[in-house]
C-alpha cells in the first residue's frame, strides 16, 4: 500500500467489506494491547480494577456459592481471577495470545483453578454448561449482526436453564458518534503506539452508514523511517434497546432488565456510552 492508495480509496468504505482486520490474534499486537489492559491510568483497553471489583460485587450477589461462570472475551482475566478467589469455578475465552498467556500465568502464580482458552468466541463451543455467562465491555458491537446472533445462540446453549447472562453493549447513539466523529491524526514515538512499535503517523477516518447502523473506522499507519503504509479497519454495529431485546429473545433468553449505574458502574468515560442487560435462559 502507498500514499496513492489513500487518495484513490473507496469512499465511504462499505461496512464489513474485508471483515475485521484489527490483528487481535497477532502475538506482537496482542503484547502491545496487553500493556494497555494492565494499565491503571485509563479504561480504554480494560476497566480499572476499582470498577471491576464493584461489578464483581454485584454479580456475586446474584449467584450461588461455587457457581460455574464463563467469561467471553475475558482479556487478561481480571474478572475470573477475582471470582475464583471467591470460590467460583471460571472459564475465560479470548482471541489474544498475550492476554491468555498472562491470565494463565497469574492463575498459576496464585494457585487458582482457572481454565483459559485461546479461541475466537465466534467459533468457541464446549460441552460444559454454566450458571452464568458474561460478555461485557462493549465487545458485542464489534461483530456483524450475523456473528452477534451466533454468539448469543452459543451463549444460550452453554447456559443452564435459569442461568444468568450479562451483556454489556454500546448504546446506539455511542456507535453513531464513532462513525460521525471527524477525521484526525496523531504521531507516536517508538514503543508508544498500539498498531506499530515504530515511530509513525496515524491518520484516522470514521464513517457512519445509517442503512446498516454501522460505524467504520480506518487507520492509515505511515512508518516514519521507511514511509511504508498499512491500513487497519474495524466496524461497529449499533443497536437500540429494543433491538438488543429482540436479539436476546431470538437466541432463547427471557426478557432482559437494564442495570442501573449503582448496580453496574461502567466507569466515567463510559457513562451514557454503554448499557448492561441481564437476563435468564
Amino acid at each position: 500500500m502507498n500514499i496513492a492508495d489513500i487518495i484513490t480509496r473507496i469512499q465511504p468504505p462499505p461496512p464489513w467489506e474485508h471483515g475485521e482486520n484489527i490483528p487481535w490474534d497477532d502475538p506482537v499486537f496482542s503484547a502491545r494491547m496487553l500493556k494497555n489492559h494492565l494499565s491503571q491510568d485509563h479504561d480504554w483497553a480494560s476497566r480499572r480494577m476499582e470498577f471491576v471489583e464493584r461489578q464483581v460485587e454485584w454479580l456475586t450477589g446474584q449467584l450461588a456459592p461455587r457457581s460455574r461462570i464463563l467469561d467471553l472475551a475475558c482479556g487478561p482475566g481480571f474478572y475470573t481471577q477475582i471470582l475464583a478467589r471467591l470460590g467460583h469455578q471460571c472459564v475465560g475465552v479470548d482471541f489474544s495470545p498475550a492476554s491468555i498467556d498472562y491470565a494463565r500465568r497469574e492463575a498459576a502464580r496464585e494457585g487458582l483453578p482457572l481454565e483459559y482458552v485461546l479461541s475466537d468466541i465466534r467459533q468457541y463451543d464446549t460441552g460444559q454448561t454454566f450458571d452464568c455467562v458474561m460478555f461485557i465491555f462493549g465487545e458485542f458491537n464489534v461483530f456483524s449482526v450475523a456473528e452477534a446472533r451466533a454468539i448469543l445462540t452459543g451463549a444460550a446453549k452453554m447456559l443452564k436453564p435459569g442461568g444468568l447472562f450479562v451483556l454489556e453493549g454500546h448504546r446506539f447513539e455511542a456507535v453513531r458518534d464513532i462513525g460521525e466523529a471527524p477525521s484526525s491524526w496523531w504521531t507516536c514515538r517508538a514503543g508508544e503506539g498500539v498498531l506499530s512499535d515504530e515511530p509513525h503517523l496515524c491518520l484516522q477516518e470514521n464513517h457512519w452508514d445509517p442503512a446498516s447502523a454501522t460505524a467504520t473506522t480506518r487507520y492509515f499507519i505511515l512508518d516514519a523511517a521507511t514511509s511504508g503504509l498499512r491500513m487497519y479497519r474495524s466496524s461497529w454495529t449499533g443497536y437500540t434497546l429494543a433491538q438488543y431485546e429482540t436479539l436476546l429473545a431470538e437466541a432463547g433468553f427471557q426478557a432482559p432488565r437494564l442495570l442501573t449505574a449503582a448496580q453496574w458502574p461502567v466507569g466515567g468515560p463510559f457513562e451514557g456510552v454503554m448499557m448492561t442487560l441481564v437476563c435468564q435462559k
